[in-house]
This record gives structure tokens, C-alpha cells and sequence, in this order.
């Protein structure tokens, strides 16, 4: 298990874990310091940090400038550690006991509820669902293969625009046409500015949303008014739509430095 998977399991945010983690490694540091070496927004970082004191994480050493430590994994994770060998000691008694009445029956049905198919109106309502329940991260393909209008735009960017208020980290790859469209453009300024984080691949093989790592959609186009969404839950099916989202990541080029680039081509 990598550390920062470990530590979400130990009950802190993606933000907090990449914050703590980067303390342990670097040892007394500024927020400066700590921006140099993660990916987390800045405003985030101070959040994050506020977070981690208040759960006796680490430490803050006022002055002009003030400094931050890590407190030692060991101290630090103590209780919780304690409260989830707790935890985990009621349920394996809790399951023995199931199994002490479990009967098997002569035929199991597998279940294909996995996979839902969304047309029309039910596409936003989910899809809005999904935003709007994630917790930790999400992850998005943008290849605009249909025009979006304005509404639906800005729909969507008021709703990424709340999940980043709450701390859920957002990574978004867009696909080079994406940019050809002044509206869109408009809008991606906006986002970044409030924290996204994006780059710019020159192909993507189809629109996806993933929310959590606990379910994703994708969806295929035939026409702007035929669309259509497909929702899995599929723990295997999710960690291979991961997979792909980080093969394009890596590839990616910064969203912020294109627009930035582009900006200064438009004057």
C-alpha cells in the first residue's frame, strides 16, 4: 500500500495525507516549503494544516514567518490505530457469529447491478449526484465531442466550484480541441483559479467522470442529441478507468501554462 493510501485509510483527507507526508519527509517547514513540494492549492495547504493541529498531527512554531513539524507517525496515529484494532476485533466476533447461522443456499445469482445505462434527463441527475457526494477526489476526461451551452456549462462549474470549497481535490484532462471554444476557455480560467487542477492531452478516448474511486461514468455519442452514459461501480472496472486517467495525466501538459500561453498569443 503506498503512504498516502495508508494514511486516508487512517482517516485523513487526500490533502491531508500528501500534507503530512510531505512533513515527515522535509522536516520543520514554511507553507512555502510544503507548495514547493506538493500538488495541493495553496489556500488548501493552510486548511489542511489547521486540520492536522487539530487532530494533533503536527505542530506550529510561531514568529514572522511560522514553521510546522510532523509529530511521529507512532504518536501521532496512536489512538486511532487503537480505536480500529477496536473496531476490527467487533467485527470479526460480529461475523463469527453470522457464520454460525449462515446457510448457503443450493444456487447463488450473481449480480449485474454493477453497471447502469443513463439516457436524457437522468444523465445530469446522476452525474450531479456523483459531484456532488464525492469526498476526496474526482476525475474527469473532458472531450466535448457535443457543443455544451452556456447553461450547461455553467452548471458545472458551479458545482465543481462547491466540491473544491469543500476540500475534494479535482484533476480534470482536457482534450487540445477543447480550447478551440472561447466560452470553454473562459470557464477553465475560472476553475483553475479556484483550484483545479488540469492539463491538456491531444486526444482522449471518451468523456468519464470518477468520483472517490468508488464509481465511474463514461459516455458514448453518436449525435448531440443521442448520448449515451454508462454508471459502474465494479471495483475492477474502476481501478482500470484509475489506470488509464494516470497513463493521460502523466502525458498531460498544465492547464494553467496553456491558457497563460494562450493568453498571451490572443493579445
Amino acid at each position: 500500500m503506498r503512504i498516502k493510501e495508508l494514511l486516508r485509510s487512517l482517516g485523513l483527507s487526500t490533502y491531508e495525507a500528501e500534507v503530512y507526508d510531505a512533513l515527515v519527509r522535509v522536516g520543520r517547514a514554511k507553507v512555502q516549503d510544503l507548495a514547493n513540494v506538493v500538488t495541493v492549492p495553496r489556500p488548501q495547504i493552510y486548511v489542511a494544516l489547521g486540520k492536522l493541529m487539530n487532530k494533533g498531527m503536527c505542530s506550529e512554531t510561531r514568529g514572522k514567518v511560522s514553521y510546522y513539524s510532523a509529530v511521529a507517525p507512532d504518536v501521532a496515529f496512536q489512538d486511532v490505530l487503537r480505536k480500529q484494532e477496536q473496531a476490527l476485533q467487533a467485527r470479526t466476533e460480529g461475523l463469527k457469529k453470522l457464520a454460525e447461522v449462515f446457510v448457503r443456499p443450493e444456487k447463488e445469482d450473481v449480480p449485474y447491478d454493477f453497471v447502469q445505462v443513463l439516457k436524457g434527463r437522468q444523465i445530469k441527475k446522476v452525474i450531479s449526484e456523483l459531484t456532488q457526494g464525492a469526498k476526496e477526489e474526482i476525475l474527469v476526461f473532458f472531450k466535448q465531442a457535443e457543443e455544451k451551452s452556456d447553461e450547461e456549462l455553467d452548471v458545472a462549474a458551479r458545482e465543481e466550484t462547491a466540491v473544491l470549497k469543500k476540500g475534494v481535490r479535482v484533476r480534470c484532462l482536457y482534450e487540445q480541441k477543447v480550447l478551440e471554444s472561447p466560452k470553454v476557455v473562459a470557464l477553465l480560467r475560472r476553475l483553475v483559479k479556484k483550484g483545479e487542477q488540469g492539463r491538456v492531452v491531444s486526444s482522449l478516448p471518451m468523456n468519464m467522470l470518477m468520483a472517490d474511486d468508488c464509481a465511474a461514468t463514461f459516455s458514448l455519442i453518436r449525435t448531440k442529441d443521442d448520448v449515451t452514459v454508462f454508471v459502474f461501480n465494479h471495483p475492477a472496472l474502476v481501478a482500470t478507468m484509475r489506470a488509464s486517467f494516470e497513463y493521460f495525466w502523466r502525458k498531460g501538459r498544465d492547464l494553467a501554462k496553456v491558457l497563460k500561453k494562450k493568453e498571451k498569443e490572443e493579445r
